[in-house]
């Protein structure tokens, strides 16, 4: 079977499999980049997808620096921390300016217990966008891990100037605070996460134990309660 295609006028007799293929092709190719810039998707849909956009040849340096980065984070999601860096590099090489990317490398990082590196990315992603807050919750995060408290809560008093309504930013300051055995400040965090996030049992759990330690037993008890009700593993 032949299909006549038309160009200003001239008309040429061509097989009717190739204008099938061609449009299939297209087709294949926006579905996906569609896919791989798709964050409802699962994991191994975004590195197929994302995996096909690299391979295949033609697209512009900005959609693939997106679709390392996105292989970044489905890598990282799935545990594979070292591979995520790698396509991170990718699209940093890409995309020097790219702040979502040193954002997930930071995490990466921070997910390998390379907390120094971790705090070099979010330095970078916070010098591109000063204003970005969740940089400085992971960066603070960072610092927490690392025992330098007064970093973590400078980190994470601008987060919160920046969005005071972030349950996990409370709750990361709250452990901070709870480092240095600055209780009364813990407990005031750990109970504006938990306003934020009722639901938030990690926060019940932690300031539970520190009502206990502080001499409240029964608010202590109620909250340890409330947090194993919401989840019973929990401070195990």
């Amino acid at each position: 079977m032949r299909q006549a295609l038309c160009i200003q006028a001239l008309c040429i007799l061509v097989p009717a499999f190739v204008l099938l293929t061609g449009g299939a092709g297209a087709q294949t190719a926006e579905r996906d980049r569609a896919r791989c810039a798709d964050d409802s998707v699962s994991d191994a849909v975004v590195i197929q997808s994302c995996t096909a956009v690299i391979r295949s040849g033609h697209e512009s340096a900005t959609t693939l620096a997106l679709a390392y980065k996105n292989l970044c984070l489905a890598h990282n999601d799935k545990g594979e921390h070292d591979r995520a860096i790698e396509n991170c590099d990718e699209a940093i090489r890409l995309n020097p300016n790219y702040t979502q990317a040193y954002m997930f490398r930071g995490q990466a990082f921070f997910n390998k217990g390379d907390y120094d590196r971790a705090i070099q990315d979010y330095d970078q992603a916070i010098a591109l966008d000063p204003d970005k807050a969740a940089a400085l919750v992971e960066r603070g995060a960072a610092w927490h891990r690392k025992g330098d408290e007064a970093r973590a809560i400078a980190d994470l008093d601008q987060a919160i100037a920046l969005d005071p309504n972030d349950a996990t930013t409370f709750f990361i300051r709250g452990a901070a605070h709870q480092a240095a055995n600055d209780n009364d400040r813990a407990i005031q965090d750990y109970g504006e996460a938990i306003r934020l996030a009722p639901n938030f049992s990690a926060s019940l759990y932690r300031r539970g134990v520190l009502k206990t330690r502080m001499g409240d037993a029964s608010g202590g008890a109620d909250d340890i309660a409330r947090a194993r009700k919401i989840n019973p593993d929990v401070g195990k």
